[in-house]
């Protein structure tokens, strides 16, 4: 393996502090399984030069975070969807835009699997508790309580499948929204077990992947360590490249 390491931008959560500044923030989870897996992590803040960043970024993941504005996909604001920042999402869809032409690997996980698809024109369920056959908890009723873990089954013939080597494997979930129809070139990776699509991916893509569960969440998890190290390692045959 290259002793290279790949540079692989993780987006953040912003929040305004005054009329001129504001305030950056990340579960850090996010770059210690990049550093883990072999890359560096690269904090992008709101207000960053897109093309610039894709030209020199070897790879982009784009980390949970609060609900996407429906309009997006041509529906009516939920009441119990709370959208996240708008600085945050216009420099994610700026990102989205340069970095599709280079065929760079993208990794999303939970907001950003959904940001994924809504990019490809699809759209999202708004409130999972409103459909009746959704059964199993996917996100916690309270802060005080542990986060919910319950296991979902990856597609066969998927990259998702390959890269992990297994079809069913448990997850900590942390959702209350998930992909409804799929966006362009998009296939459902995996599933769990009341039906909510867990994983999607483009096939045609070396590294195009989203999963709805928090791996960062779960690191010392084999399917964690797993996708980390395919994703680091797609960003390194990039720049090899």
């Amino acid at each position: 393996m290259s002793a290279v390491k790949p540079l692989i931008g993780i987006t953040t959560n912003w929040k305004s502090v005054d009329e001129i500044s504001g305030q950056v923030s990340l579960n850090d989870g996010y770059a210690r399984s990049v550093f883990r897996a072999g890359g560096v992590a690269v904090l992008i803040p709101p207000g960053a030069d897109a093309h610039a960043l894709a030209e020199y970024l070897d790879g982009l993941l784009i980390p949970g975070g609060d609900d996407i504005d429906p309009k997006h996909y041509g529906e009516t604001l939920h009441p119990k969807a709370e959208l996240v920042n708008a600085a945050r999402f216009d420099q994610e869809w700026a990102l989205l835009e340069a970095f599709e032409p280079t065929r760079k690997p993208i990794l999303g996980v939970c907001y950003g699997c959904q940001l994924l698809n809504v990019w490809r024109g699809g759209s999202l369920y708004q409130h999972l508790p409103d459909l009746p056959q959704v059964r199993l908890p996917h996100q916690r009723s309270s802060p005080d309580e542990p986060f919910p873990r319950h296991f979902v089954q990856v597609e066969g013939g998927t990259k998702l499948a390959a890269i992990e080597g297994q079809t069913r494997f448990e997850i900590v979930s942390a959702h209350h929204q998930a992909v409804h129809a799929l966006g362009k070139g998009l296939v459902a990776a995996a599933y769990s077990p009341d039906g909510v699509i867990e994983a999607i991916e483009d096939p045609t893509r070396p590294f195009f992947i989203g999963v709805q569960w928090h791996p960062e969440r779960d690191p010392d998890a084999p399917a964690t360590r797993r996708l980390f190290e395919a994703f680091v390692e797609a960003c390194r045959a990039h720049r090899r490249a």
